[in-house]
C-alpha cells in the first residue's frame, strides 16, 4: 500500500524506529543514514520534537536534511496509526526543495532589484489608467518627494515651455525607449529626463497604465549643448578670421573684420575702435577705425567704452541702452588695450549670451595685432603726410588732398580759395634768436592759421617758412575776410622778430577758383604764388588777390 503513495512515506515505531518505507523513502533525500538504512539523526530529532509537541496527535514540521545532491527541504506530517500498536505512526514527507529554492531566488531577485534601484540615479515609477502616479521610488521626480507624487497626474510635471511630446511615456500604450522630457520643478527651473516605459494591462487585457524609469540627463544635455555651442563658435571664429586675414592692407583688414563680425554675430552693426598710445594721440583718445551696419549714436558708444575700460583687461560686457543692446570687448596687445569692439543689436533680436561673450573674447585676441598694425600703418602714413614740427599737412599730404578736392569742385560747381602764406623776415629770427626760437615762431603761425579756419578747410606747412590754406566753398569776399583775420592775428608774432624795424609778418597771396572758368589746378597754384610774391615786392605784411 505504501508503494502506491507518490511521495516518501514510512511507518515509524514507538521508539522512532523505521518499520517500513516505500521506495521513495531513501537516503537520497537524507531520510536514511547512508549504509545503515536507519533514520538519519536530523530526522530522528525532528520526530522527537513532533511527538513531544503533539503527543498522540497529528503533527507537522519542516526540516532541512543533507541529501545526496545537497540540502533537501521537507514538510513532514506524522499521523498516529490507530489499532497498529501504541506509538506507531505514519510519516509523510513532502519534498519542498524546489519551491523553497524558487521562492528564495525570487526573494533574492527582488532584493537585488530593490538594491539596484535604491543605489541608482534612476527613478522607477508606475501610473494608472488615468495617468496618476501609483508608485515612485526610490527618489522623487523634478524636485518632488516620491510620497507627494502618489495620486498626482504625471502630466502636471511637464514644462509648459518645452516642446510638446508626441506620446507621453507616463500614459503610453506602447513601449518607449529614451524619450526626452523636460519636467518643471517647484522652484521654476526645469530638468531633462530620458524616460523608458512599457504599458501595463489588467487581467482582462485592458490597458491599465504604464511602468518605467526616468534618468536625469540635464547635466549631460547641458554638456552636449555647450559642446554644440563651442563647435558653432569655432565655425564662426574660423569664418570671421579667414575673411579679415585675406586682406593685406591693415585698414581693409579691420573693415572686413567689422563686416564679418556683424554677420557672424547676427548683429545690427559692428564698430571697431583703436586706442593709440598717449604719445601718439591727436584729438580724441579713442578713434573709430571701422564700422559696418547701424549702431547707436557716438555718445552712447563713448559711455560703453568708458565702462569697458574700467577694471582689469581684457574683458567683455553687455549693456542695455535705449533701443539697443551692446556686446563690447577690449583687444589687448603687448599688455596694452589697443582697441575695442562694439557689437550692436536692436531689441527685436536675440539677447547676448555667454557664448557670444566667449567668442568675442576669442576674436579680440586675433583683432588686437591687426588694430595695432593699423595704427602703426596710420602713424607711418601721417608721418609721410604731416609736418613733424607743426602737425600740419606737409607739401605731399596737402597736394594729394588738394587734387582730390579740386576734382570735386568740377562736379559740385562751388567756388574755393587757395591762399599762399610766406613769413616776412623769418631768416632774421633764426639768425638773431636761434633756430629754437624760430621753431616757436613757426608753431605760433601754425596755431594762428589752424584756429582761424574751419574744420573742413586745409592748412599745410609746405616747407621752411611757407604755408598754404585751402578754403572750401569760399568766394573772393570770404577769402579776403579770412586773410584779414590772419593779418590781424599775426601782430602777435612781433616778439619773435629779429629786428623791430624788420618785424616778423605774413605775406598772403589769394587765388579764387570758379568751376565755370575751366582753370586747371596748376594754373590756380601759379596765380596764388604770383599774388603772394606781388605782396613781397610791394612792402610785405599784406595780402593780394590774384586776377581771375
Amino acid at each position: 500500500m505504501l508503494d502506491g503513495y507518490p511521495g516518501p512515506v514510512a511507518v515509524i515505531g514507538a521508539n522512532n524506529r523505521l518499520l517500513h518505507g516505500n521506495a521513495r523513502f531513501t537516503a537520497r533525500l537524507g531520510l536514511l543514514e547512508a549504509g545503515t538504512g536507519a533514520l538519519s539523526p536530523p530526522l530522528l530529532r525532528a520526530l522527537a520534537r513532533m511527538r513531544a509537541e503533539a503527543p498522540g496527535r497529528a503533527a507537522r514540521h519542516s526540516v532541512t536534511l543533507e541529501g545526496e545532491q545537497g540540502l533537501v527541504v521537507l514538510d513532514l506530517s506524522l499521523l498516529p496509526l490507530a489499532g497498529e500498536g501504541e506509538g506507531r505512526a505514519l510519516l509523510l514527507a513532502d519534498d519542498r526543495t524546489m519551491d523553497v529554492h524558487l521562492r528564495q531566488a525570487l526573494t533574492d531577485s527582488r532584493a537585488r532589484y530593490r538594491d539596484l534601484v535604491n543605489i541608482s540615479s534612476d527613478c522607477a515609477w508606475e501610473t494608472d489608467a488615468e495617468g496618476r502616479f501609483t508608485m515612485v521610488m526610490p527618489r522623487g521626480l523634478a524636485g518632488r518627494d516620491p510620497r507627494a507624487l502618489i495620486g498626482q497626474p504625471a502630466a502636471d510635471l511637464l514644462d509648459p515651455e518645452a516642446p510638446a511630446v508626441v506620446l507621453l511615456p507616463f500614459a503610453s500604450p506602447t513601449p518607449l525607449t529614451d524619450t526626452e522630457l523636460w519636467l518643471r520643478c517647484p522652484d521654476g527651473h526645469s530638468l531633462c529626463y530620458e524616460v523608458s516605459a512599457v504599458p501595463l494591462y489588467d487581467k482582462d487585457g485592458q490597458w491599465a497604465g504604464a511602468r518605467g524609469i526616468c534618468h536625469d540627463v540635464t547635466q549631460n544635455r547641458r554638456y552636449r549643448q555647450l559642446e554644440a555651442e563651442q563647435r558653432q563658435r569655432n565655425r564662426v571664429f574660423s569664418r570671421i578670421t579667414s575673411v579679415f586675414h585675406r586682406e593685406a592692407n591693415p585698414r581693409d583688414m579691420l573693415q572686413a573684420a567689422a563686416t564679418a563680425c556683424a554677420n557672424g554675430f547676427i548683429a545690427t552693426g559692428c564698430q571697431i575702435f583703436s586706442l593709440p598710445p598717449e604719445s601718439a594721440r591727436r584729438g580724441d583718445a579713442v578713434q573709430l577705425s571701422a564700422t559696418s551696419g547701424s549702431a547707436a549714436p557716438r555718445e552712447s558708444a563713448d559711455a560703453v567704452i568708458a565702462a569697458l575700460l574700467e577694471g582689469p583687461q581684457p574683458r567683455t560686457l553687455v549693456q542695455a541702452l535705449e533701443g539697443w543692446t551692446v556686446l563690447a570687448g577690449s583687444a589687448v596687445y603687448g599688455g596694452r588695450v589697443v582697441g575695442l569692439v562694439l557689437l550692436w543689436r536692436t531689441p527685436d533680436r536675440l539677447p547676448w549670451n555667454e557664448g557670444d561673450s566667449a567668442l568675442l573674447d576669442q576674436l579680440s585676441s586675433q583683432l588686437a595685432p591687426a588694430i595695432e598694425q593699423s595704427m602703426q600703418h596710420l602713424a607711418l602714413l601721417e608721418a609721410s603726410r604731416n609736418d613733424p614740427l607743426t602737425g600740419l599737412l606737409n607739401r605731399r599730404g596737402f597736394h594729394e588732398e588738394l587734387v582730390r578736392r579740386f576734382n570735386r569742385l568740377q562736379r559740385d560747381g562751388r567756388p574755393a580759395a587757395l591762399l599762399y602764406v610766406d613769413l616776412d623776415n623769418f631768416k632774421l629770427v633764426n639768425d638773431v634768436h636761434g633756430h629754437a626760437r624760430g621753431d616757436e615762431a613757426l608753431l605760433h603761425v601754425a596755431d594762428i592759421l589752424r584756429h582761424n579756419t574751419r574744420p573742413s578747410d586745409m592748412v599745410a606747412r609746405l616747407g621752411g617758412d611757407e604755408f598754404a590754406i585751402w578754403l572750401d566753398n569760399a568766394d573772393e569776399h570770404v577769402a579776403v575776410g579770412r586773410a584779414q583775420i590772419f593779418l590781424t592775428a599775426s601782430q602777435q608774432l612781433a616778439p619773435y622778430s629779429g629786428d623791430a624795424k624788420r618785424p616778423l609778418k605774413l605775406s598772403i597771396g589769394i587765388a579764387v577758383h570758379h568751376a565755370a572758368s575751366g582753370e586747371d589746378l596748376n594754373a590756380l597754384m601759379g596765380r596764388a604764388d604770383a599774388a603772394m610774391y606781388s605782396v613781397k615786392r610791394s612792402g610785405k605784411g599784406n595780402y593780394a588777390m590774384a586776377a581771375s
